[in-house]
């Protein structure tokens, strides 16, 4: 599992306790799914009805509904272009996305995923093209390193839940804080 030793690497000198951790966990309701293989730090909790992602590497939070306790993070890239004045590509750029999963997602059922990619300032300032159609992401937030930006018609295929969705990935629900990446 590798929360214990992602969580040990942030606890700033303090022991590490595995026990005393993995029964925290299950008392406060967060080990109700393990992390997935390849999944950045991150922790979950619950607050006022709400669930929290959190990534301190990149440094944001966001704000979940309760009932998406056991979502699931899922890490790709994302790779767009740079255009010139005549529409030419001029270079190509890429870096992290992470998807916010549905926990009632299911291969036969899928319920729609929450993209949110991840740029450096200074790959920002150059205004890169992410999808087919000429069209730039929208900003949800910055901090002094990251924006973090919706791709266009990233719910165009009205899947499940895709209403819900839409009402969740906004400026509101991204809150951010100095990295320590």
């Amino acid at each position: 599992m590798e929360l214990p030793t992602a969580i040990s690497k942030h606890s700033r000198g303090r022991r590490f306790n595995a026990v005393a951790f993995a029964l925290a966990l299950s008392v406060s309701g967060w080990a109700r799914q393990a992390p997935a293989t390849g999944q950045k730090y991150h922790t979950a909790r619950t607050q006022r009805g709400t669930v929290e992602y959190i990534n301190r590497e990149y440094g944001f939070r966001f704000a979940l509904p309760e009932s998406w306790v056991g979502y699931r993070i899922l890490w790709s890239e994302w790779q767009g272009n740079v255009l010139t004045n005549r529409g030419e590509v001029a270079h190509h750029l890429r870096g992290p996305r992470l998807v916010i999963r549905h926990p009632k997602w299911t291969q036969e059922n899928p319920y729609e995923d929450m993209p949110i990619l991840i740029y450096t300032i200074a790959q920002w300032r150059e205004g890169p093209v992410v999808s087919a159609a000429p069209l730039y992401p929208k900003e949800l937030g910055r901090n002094q390193k990251y924006v973090f930006a919706v791709p266009p018609r990233w719910d165009y295929d009205f899947s499940e839940g895709y209403e819900e969705a839409e009402k969740i990935l906004t400026p509101l629900s991204l809150h951010t804080f100095a990295p320590r990446k």
